[in-house]
């Protein structure tokens, strides 16, 4: 182990003995009775299995909550609230929504196994902190590129390029499919250049997918405030159209990432769906490496990445198969991207005991390629 290494090690160490507290305290006694309330949910869970309640539950939820969403943004828009997301605005929707989706998360869960809520206080401490440094770091690099980029393409675009005739409705979708060609490649890149994986391999650390942890992001990884501005800077969206979109996208992400076990029939071929979004968590990189958008998979079936088997569905069994020694506490995940070769090292030397599986697991500039050699086995131990 070089001196680089051992050094970060010790302060992966050192962090861990002030915040490994506070995450246990926090699972072990805060959550308590936010946990003994959804556990009061199993028995009329176990109860709808096989029902037609719970099938009409899992045709309605999402098209509901879609409608939902775009009647509520537009009448904050007709009522002069949308000139942008303040943090506290962002905090009490996620309330909100928390309040909806973890109960039906453990109503019709598409994984009992998910249902262990061991990391909710590691990704909270993830979502405040990437807000700090998002606010003083990230956010003012985004707008200072942003405002360079209007200022230098505006008078080559100008103003007629955007459809504002067009009804509210269908700007938003407009908009929707825009602001996800950016990000479609942008996520793309990360999977395909092995620098880019360090960051967002810390997003695919997770071993279950939840409502809440689609924030489970590094804070540097989205660093890039020039991609992000290149749309706005073009298109010239107006910003009730581009806040509307905006409230729709939390939505979206929020059942993207849901432990809700849906059908969604049309849909999974439209947005970034719960299905869908679990290949993109898979093990195996020739799932894995597949339906890229953020928002909408539209981008995905023009380029080829689209991946949702018929009459198959994703594995339970997520995260990073070549690392199974990747740290899942909050401490771990801010130095995982600095001490990525170590981890890759100290995986290598993990003497493999008990049935193995061979499957595609290479991320980086070979990621679309098979890998045959590697060996892996299940469930994933965590450091």
């Amino acid at each position: 182990m070089n001196f680089l290494a051992k050094v970060l090690e010790r302060i992966e160490h050192l962090l861990g003995r002030v915040t490994k507290p506070i995450e246990r305290f926090s699972h072990r006694y805060l959550l308590a009775v936010n946990r003994w309330l959804l556990e009061r949910i199993d028995p009329l869970s176990y109860a709808l299995e096989g029902t037609l309640v719970r099938k009409i539950l899992q045709v309605s939820i999402y098209p509901c909550f879609m409608v939902v969403t775009l009647i509520i943004g537009f009448k904050l828009v007709e009522h002069g609230i949308h000139a942008k997301y303040t943090f506290t605005g962002t905090v009490i929707t996620l309330l909100i929504l928390g309040i909806v989706f973890a109960p039906l998360e453990r109503l019709i869960p598409f994984s009992r196994r998910w249902l262990n809520d061991q990391d909710e206080p590691t990704d909270v401490f993830l979502f405040f902190g990437n807000h700090a440094i998002e606010r003083y770091l990230s956010a003012p690099l985004q707008v200072a590129a942003t405002a360079v980029l209007v200022q230098e393409i505006s008078p080559y675009v100008g103003q007629e390029i955007w459809p504002s005739h067009w009804p509210a409705l269908l700007q938003v979708f407009l908009w929707l499919a825009v602001r996800d060609f950016i990000r479609y490649w942008y996520h793309r890149w990360e999977h395909q250049n092995e620098f880019m994986w360090r960051w967002h391999s810390v997003h695919h650390s997770s071993t279950r997918l939840y409502w809440f942890n689609g924030f489970r992001v590094h804070p540097l990884e989205d660093m890039v405030g020039i991609l992000w501005g290149l749309p706005l800077a073009f298109a010239k969206a107006p910003p009730e159209i581009v806040f509307v979109t905006g409230l729709l996208g939390i939505t979206i992400s929020r059942f993207q990432h849901t432990n809700m076990d849906l059908i969604l029939g049309p849909f999974d071929y439209i947005f970034s769906s719960p299905d869908n979004h679990r290949y993109h968590h898979s093990k195996n990189t020739k799932e894995s490496n597949s339906n890229y958008g953020g928002d909408i998979v539209i981008w995905d079936h023009l380029f080829g990445t689209f991946y949702l088997p018929k009459g198959k569905r994703p594995s339970d069994d997520i995260g990073i198969a070549d690392l199974p020694n990747y740290p899942q506490n909050w401490n771990g995940l801010m130095l995982a991207p600095f001490r990525y070769q170590n981890l890759k090292d100290n995986a290598q030397k993990v003497n493999v005991t008990g049935n193995a599986e061979t499957i595609s697991i290479t991320h980086g500039a070979d990621a679309n390629k098979p890998n045959e050699n590697v060996r892996i086995t299940s469930p994933q131990s965590n450091i």
